[in-house]
């Protein structure tokens, strides 16, 4: 069974291998048709965008041209001169006989008196009378002193039946009353005309319509529809002046849609559209997907019948690269998983193996390392030794999986950072080569924990014996002053007891003055006792509470060195516990003591705030500071203050520098504080 499943699995992956490639080919040809479709329409959607800003400039050309002719009437028959002939003269026929004639698409030109009666035209032959009442570009110029252009819609003519289209201007007298009108017929079909010179790939439906969408003219020519508003505008916002030009679609006759640019010309109420058929803008797509398609065909069938050779090769090859695969994950996976750096190297030391966890150790990829001399990982001044040590352990003549003596050795990062090393070496041959491979161990972290641990043992030490000798002294200064000073008080206030006693037995009297001198020498013995005690624990922190108490130390510090002291206890308020407390005022007794020491300094700045985390002290003074505040083994002060800071849980910091003053830096945090200060 298991024959079979190795024969025919290989079959079955060129088989799936080759249906990937044919849908491959099939969704790659299907998205370049795609493409070139989507582009094809975009190509003429662009075009035809352009070819309606085109006709939209041609289309205002022709109107200026037409309104140009009406202007120059207009002017000529309203100057002085000019409005000293009749409108119906023959100077007046000439002029609009002169003015039409060098434009064939104009029907005629023609004169309507204030009346509403055609009176003069440029045709030779003399109209019958004629009234245009009812027309619109008459009334537009009855209702309102109109000197603008004014375009009508196209109407039939009453003589041809003709499609004509009118525009008119304004003509007054000298005195500006109402003279009549100068109007241009145009016919429609002849305009149409002015548009046949664009030379186009293939037809494009063109149109021209007035600002309310009435169909004006089109190419090709559609009778029934002019005069109209045209079905394909349906009931869509129509562009005004400014707009650009848009694309709508409209259903054709065939139920199918059809999309148009529509733009309005700037300087007259007129819309233009062209339209973009589909069908004829994607020929040249058409002529190009075929044997874009056949090629793809005959790419598939290729595919299918090297697919079909490729089977029986495979299927012998099968069983051998799955044992392959399989060994090689295995020792791929064992290297992988071990969490110490494994390197190996041959006889040349060039590097064979170079697993994850050596990656990490090293900052360096398994890609680069590979094949590059094992020196890339050591020290410089180390690699030479090194080198030695592999070759004597190589002549060694150590059995194979032998393992060699754990040694120290000094590695070094990509970045040429060096670190301490635990190595354990092993030898063995394959393919008659010998390989070296190394066990790496980064025991860096070790170390310095190790040393750390062993400066901190010498810290405490010097500690406990600063403090020893610190106690013995303190001892010393209170045993004194008991017995210099409190001693000799009380021995004297003994004897005024006894002489005070001789003095009542023997009925004698005992003055005011003489108890009050013993009174005073009692207050004495109270004063010095209060004093010992304080120096002993502040009391001063129990009557006055810890803000008060820091700046009572601040305000003495500065009488008693002259130095500066500024205050900001804005964050004092969340020390409520005795122990924190006391804690904080010692590490500023300290802090003030060897700024008075030490830092010749004129001002200490001192400050307790607080935030939503933390709760720091900072003292800073502008002294000469020091240089390596933290490796300084001598100050039992900043230790005895560190020690402080950790045994309430918090950080204690020292910033400074020559000549830059010094920075003593307590964070506490405030959920340790709160805590601290709620089982008080």
């Amino acid at each position: 069974m298991n024959r079979v499943r190795l024969q025919i699995q290989p079959t079955r992956a060129v088989g799936f291998l080759a249906l990937v490639a044919v849908l491959t080919v099939a969704i790659s040809v299907a998205f370049l048709l795609f493409n070139l479709r989507a582009r094809e329409l975009e190509h003429a959607r662009i075009e035809t965008i352009s070819l309606t800003k085109v006709f939209m400039r041609q289309t205002e050309q022709n109107l200026e041209s037409i309104d140009a002719v009406l202007k120059g009437v207009q002017e000529r028959l309203q100057n002085p001169y000019g409005s000293q002939f009749e409108l119906n003269s023959v100077p007046t026929h000439l002029l609009l006989n002169a003015r039409a004639g060098s434009n064939r698409h104009l029907r005629s030109l023609f004169i309507v008196d204030a009346e509403g009666n055609v009176v003069n035209s440029s045709r030779e032959q003399p109209l019958p009378p004629t009234t245009v009442l009812d027309r619109d570009y008459f009334k537009a110029f009855l209702s309102a002193e109109n000197s603008s252009l004014f375009i009508d819609r196209p109407v039939r003519s009453r003589i041809d039946g003709t499609w004509n289209w009118h525009l008119a201007r304004r003509l007054n007298s000298l005195d500006g009353k109402f003279r009549g009108l100068v109007v241009v017929s145009v016919n429609v079909a002849a305009f149409e005309q002015l548009y046949n010179y664009v030379k186009l790939d293939f037809e494009r439906p063109f149109s021209i319509y007035l600002a309310d969408g009435t169909l004006v003219a089109s190419i090709p020519h559609r009778e029934s529809q002019i005069g109209d508003r045209a079905p394909e505008l349906g009931t869509d916002r129509l562009p005004v002046a400014g707009d650009d030009v848009r694309m709508l679609t409209h259903a054709r006759g065939d139920g199918g849609r059809q999309g148009f640019a529509l733009g309005h010309t700037d300087q007259f109420p007129m819309l233009v559209s062209v339209t973009n058929d589909e069908q004829e803008a994607l020929y040249s797509w058409r002529e190009t997907a075929w044997p874009i398609a056949a090629g793809a065909v005959l790419m598939s069938l290729l595919i299918i019948g090297a697919a079909g050779l490729l089977i029986n090769e495979l299927n012998r090859e099968d069983a051998l690269s799955t044992e392959l695969s399989g060994a090689n994950d295995r020792y791929h996976q064992t290297i992988d998983s071990v969490m110490d750096g494994i390197v190996a190297v041959d006889e040349a030391h060039k590097i064979l193996v170079f697993n994850p966890a050596a990656e990490r150790m090293f900052g360096l990829s398994a890609s680069a390392a590979l094949g590059s001399p094992l020196e890339l990982l050591l020290p410089q001044k180390v690699a030479h030794t090194h080198r030695q040590y592999v070759n004597d352990f190589i002549g060694s003549g150590v059995a194979s999986k032998a393992m060699g003596v754990q040694l120290d050795v000094t590695g070094r990062r990509s970045d040429g950072t060096e670190f301490p090393i635990e190595s354990t070496v092993s030898q063995t041959s394959i393919g008659g080569k010998r390989q070296m491979t190394a066990v790496l161990r980064d025991v860096t972290e070790r170390r310095r924990n190790e040393e750390n641990l062993r400066e901190m043992n010498v810290q405490l030490r010097q500690l406990s014996e600063s403090l020893q000798t610190v106690r013995e002294e303190e001892r010393s200064r209170i045993s004194r002053e008991l017995h210099d000073e409190l001693g000799q008080q009380l021995t004297g206030l003994k004897l005024e007891f006894s002489w005070l006693c001789n003095r009542l037995r023997e009925g004698r009297e005992v003055t005011t003055e003489e108890l009050d001198g013993m009174r005073k020498s009692l207050d004495t013995a109270l004063s010095s006792v209060r004093r010992i005690s304080s120096e002993l624990r502040p009391l001063i922190l129990d009557d006055l509470g810890f803000a008060d108490a820091v700046a009572w130390q601040a305000g003495e510090f500065s009488k008693r060195t002259g130095i500066a002291t500024k205050l900001d206890l804005a964050g004092a308020k969340v020390v409520m516990d005795q122990a924190m407390a006391s804690g904080l005022f010692r590490i500023i007794q300290e802090s003030l003591t060897n700024i008075a020491r030490h830092a010749n300094a004129s001002q200490v700045d001192i400050s307790i705030r607080c935030d939503d985390k933390d709760l720091m002290l900072v003292v800073q003074d502008n002294g000469k500071g020091m240089a390596n505040p933290e490796r300084r083994r001598d100050g039992i002060g900043l230790i005895s203050m560190r020690e402080r800071a950790i045994s309430m849980g918090g950080f204690f910091l020292v910033l400074s520098d020559l000549n830059s003053g010094t920075t003593i830096e307590v964070k506490l945090p405030l959920q340790l504080a709160s805590f601290l200060g709620a089982t008080v």
